[in-house]
């Protein structure tokens, strides 16, 4: 009798030990769900142009634009750039942008690659400037909308026949390496790519404050979960990885002195091979590809009232480094002649 009543009441504990364990796993769960909601609308929202900068426009930098089809949750808002007939341009780069006001923010750059002799195809991410949606949804979908964009180059008569190269800065340039996994690209050219998704965010918290390292310790897990709900397990694809499986031939640039993506958690730095070709710079930012002092002009611009933005000088805080756009312009042919592209 002794021992079936020591055995009722073990079997109750356990029961009463697994409810207990049961229930905080729900609650914790729940609370993560709460936590991982409120960061995607917090980071993910959408993503538009500041109303009181400036953004030159394709006429005012002498583009010619056609229009592209490029299908990703509806229709993306994408554009061709030259600056001769499509025809005659001897490859096409797909440009992705990083956060902020889509492809506007990179108009100056579009048009130095078009300087050079490229259709340049450019796709605002969902979510983001002139494409719809409501949020930016996750970092993988940069890699989703690089995708569509090679789609829709393939898919057009004009661009077809011609080699593709893909170029993307910050998120954009980790959304070229991940894609480089899924299209047939001829080159990569990412600019101050971070490696990680989460710890990109990371990095951000960390500036924030004094006790930014503490809580962007804390938050990782969720970011981290946040990409696996959102994607899968592309969600937390490790760019590195992604160009070391596809083989492609990359250049990646990266400013030493960049907070927002630190050298250490780069894809810069993190990528191995020899198909890995590194341009680190000791004087640059987070826009390697603009001047030191244009960069320094656009830390200003944070700093600017409405009067001081009425006389900003736009010009110079977006001067392209020759030196930089030269040495890209020269990677993307040489592998054109590499490969017997051109003559």
């Amino acid at each position: 009798m002794y021992i079936n009543n020591l055995l009722v009441e073990s079997g109750a504990a356990i029961t009463a030990v697994a409810i207990g364990v049961a229930l905080v796993v729900i609650i914790l769960f729940v609370a993560a769900m709460l936590v991982v909601r409120a960061l995607n609308k917090i980071i993910f929202s959408r993503q538009d142009k500041n109303p009181d900068y400036k953004y030159f426009t394709a006429k005012e930098l002498g583009l010619d634009v056609g229009d592209l089809s490029v299908e990703y949750r509806g229709t993306l808002y994408a554009k061709i750039y030259s600056k001769r007939p499509i025809a005659d341009c001897s490859a096409v780069v797909i440009f992705q942008h990083g956060f902020g006001a889509g492809s506007s923010s990179y108009m100056t750059e579009i048009a130095r690659l078009a300087d050079f002799g490229y259709a340049v195809v450019a796709a605002d991410a969902y979510g983001c400037n002139n494409s719809k949606g409501n949020g930016a949804l996750g970092f993988y979908a940069g890699a989703e909308a690089v995708i569509a964009a090679y789609i829709g180059v393939k898919r057009d008569k004009r661009l077809d026949n011609k080699k593709i190269f893909l170029m993307g800065h910050s998120w954009g340039a980790y959304a070229v390496c991940c894609a480089a996994e899924k299209v047939n690209a001829q080159g990569i050219v990412a600019l101050s790519g971070f490696n990680s998704p989460a710890q990109c965010v990371c990095d951000q918290i960390k500036q924030l404050s004094p006790q930014g390292k503490f809580i962007a310790f804390a938050l990782h897990p969720f970011f981290w979960l946040s990409n696996l709900l959102r994607f899968g397990a592309k969600g937390n694809k490790k760019a590195a990885n992604a160009l070391k499986k596809s083989g492609v031939k990359a250049l990646l640039v990266h400013g030493l002195k960049d907070k927002k993506v630190p050298f250490a958690h780069s894809v810069a730095f993190k990528a191995k091979g020899e198909e890995i070709n590194k341009l680190l710079l000791e004087d640059k930012k987070h826009n390697p590809y603009n001047t030191a002092e244009a960069e320094e002009k656009l830390r200003q611009l944070a700093y600017c009232n409405a009067e001081q933005l009425t006389s900003f000088d736009w010009k110079a805080a977006t001067e392209e480094d020759e030196e930089v756009m030269t040495k890209i312009d020269g990677f993307i042919r040489s592998l054109m002649l590499y490969n017997g592209f051109v003559s």
